[in-house]
């Protein structure tokens, strides 16, 4: 819930400041900054920023004349024919979404939802937060063109084109002469309506084609594929700087073998269902390896010489440098890497009666040991794996702070194919978003007028009674339509609101 209210606080002060900026700028420079916002085609509203242009016209005025855009044709009656399916599978879609989100018996999670609303800073790194914007902004802006295009194509005159910010999001738009376009036959205003979805479903295609032949394409560009995750950045301050350094390959995380990225990821949320692993420790163990003043099983106390081990059994009384451990105080100091080379136990009796089961205290976090090598594509024979990486602490901060990559380079940017990865499937997500969701016949959506254009062409011979019930049924399909995609969004942030507070 912090991350909601600080997301929130930035933005409630950004346009605060913003509007208090306009309201200056507009007190003091008038008609000079009036002029300016006017003349360059900006407007500023209360939580909203926009530009506006008509130097796109003439472009799409010599397409149409050109007679390039007649030759369109086919292309955007397949995205007719695709709106109308879209449009109906949407809203098949949001029912689903709305029954699993409400179902008491699916686990409102992130991975059992069909749409996930992504909130910046909450359930998006805030690394992500810049390509992910711009990538909607990508996938917006060709959304519009497809409508511009079509529009061509009908010969219809585009007014005007532009930009906006809405909060932290933006978008792109396209202004129609609406007086053409009332002028058009049914089936050429669906054509004009659909293209939006269609361009969109046709970059998701493109984009998740390309996907799948990334692997194949990448040793191509020489980069080497390796058999375990390739650190391609450690951010400063990490707990793990000095000990993991970028390019070498993470085999290994405690007892679970990395073979790839996904692998090193699934070993890291293993850790929370393995637990702390222990090691089984005799008296000599205990006497040469603790450490004497006990400092780092106090509470609140850290220490860089050892961490707290903690033993279900106080039975015995031991002597470690002339301290006695008694029962009362079953913790202890000790060094951790010299440890490491003893049997690894969950309980006592793992240990087969050579010394009891020491585990690092809750309070600790997990005890996690990365194994590393050299990559495969160099000649390096250092010896990485021989001594492995510790961190102490909750796995989730080696998510923040360790990036890692399937691919190792010795010439190329080492996070080249991540980010080419994480653009592709932003554009497979949002371009597939952004379909569904204009496709639904709600209020100011494209599938408003799809559905209009849909009806006037299948009823729109019909007068009368006829012709009054296709006027209720759109009304009816709107409306509801509507309110369909505001439970949806309701329900999707309260998960989200839940799942991250």
């Amino acid at each position: 819930m912090s991350q909601i209210l600080t997301l929130c606080f930035k933005v409630s002060s950004f346009w605060f400041l913003l509007n208090i900026l306009h309201v200056l700028l507009t007190k003091y420079l008038g008609e000079r900054y009036n002029f300016f916002l006017s003349r360059n085609g900006f407007f500023v509203k209360f939580i909203q920023v926009q530009w506006h242009t008509n130097r796109f016209n003439h472009y799409q005025v010599a397409l149409t004349r050109s007679g390039a855009a007649s030759k369109m044709t086919l292309w955007f009656t397949l995205g007719a024919y695709f709106g109308v399916l879209a449009m109906f599978s949407s809203l098949v879609i949001l029912v689903y979404t709305l029954i699993i989100s409400l179902s008491p018996a699916v686990e409102n999670t992130s991975s059992t939802a069909v749409l996930t609303p992504v909130v910046p800073g909450v359930n998006l790194p805030s690394s992500q937060i810049l390509p992910y914007l711009g990538t909607l902004l990508i996938a917006g802006i060709f959304h519009e063109a497809g409508h511009a295009l079509a529009a061509a194509r009908e010969g219809v005159s585009l007014v005007g084109a532009g930009l906006f910010l809405f909060l932290i999001y933006p978008a792109a738009f396209v202004e129609l002469n609406t007086s053409a376009l009332r002028r058009c036959d049914p089936f050429q205003r669906l054509r004009i309506t659909s293209a939006g979805v269609w361009h969109n479903c046709v970059m998701m295609v493109a984009a998740y084609s390309l996907w799948t032949v990334l692997p194949l394409l990448l040793p191509v560009a020489g980069f080497h594929r390796e058999h375990g995750a390739v650190v391609t950045s450690v951010q400063g301050g990490s707990a793990l700087s000095g000990q993991v350094h970028p390019g070498s390959v993470i085999t290994r995380v405690n007892r679970c073998e990395v073979g790839s990225r996904d692998e090193w990821s699934s070993c890291l949320w293993g850790v929370y269902s393995e637990g702390n692993r222990g090691r089984c420790l005799g008296e000599e163990d205990l006497a040469t390896h603790s450490i004497t003043e006990q400092l780092c099983c106090k509470e609140g106390v850290l220490s860089a010489r050892g961490i707290c081990f903690t033993s279900s059994h106080g039975d015995d009384v031991i002597k470690s440098r002339g301290d006695v451990i008694t029962k009362a105080d079953p913790d202890v100091c000790l060094h951790v890497r010299p440890l490491l080379s003893k049997p690894g136990c969950a309980r006592d009796s793992d240990c087969l009666g050579e010394g009891k089961c020491y585990t690092p205290h809750s309070r600790e976090g997990h005890l996690i040991q990365i194994y590393q090598v050299a990559p495969s594509s160099t000649s390096s024979s250092s010896q990485l794996g021989t001594k492995p990486a510790l961190f102490i602490g909750d796995p989730a901060h080696l998510f923040h702070t360790l990036s890692t990559s399937d691919y190792s380079s010795l010439l190329l940017w080492r996070d080249l194919p991540n980010t080419i990865e994480m653009f592709l499937m932003y554009i497979v997500s949002l371009s597939g978003a952004l379909a569904i969701f204009n496709a639904v016949p709600g209020l100011f959506l494209d599938g408003q007028h799809m559905l209009e254009a849909f009806l006037d062409l299948v009823l729109g011979g019909y007068h009368g009674y006829y012709g009054q019930a296709k006027e209720h049924i759109m009304m009816a399909v709107i409306v509801l339509s509507t309110l369909l995609v505001g439970v949806n969004v309701v329900v999707a942030f309260v998960s989200v609101c839940m799942l991250y507070q």
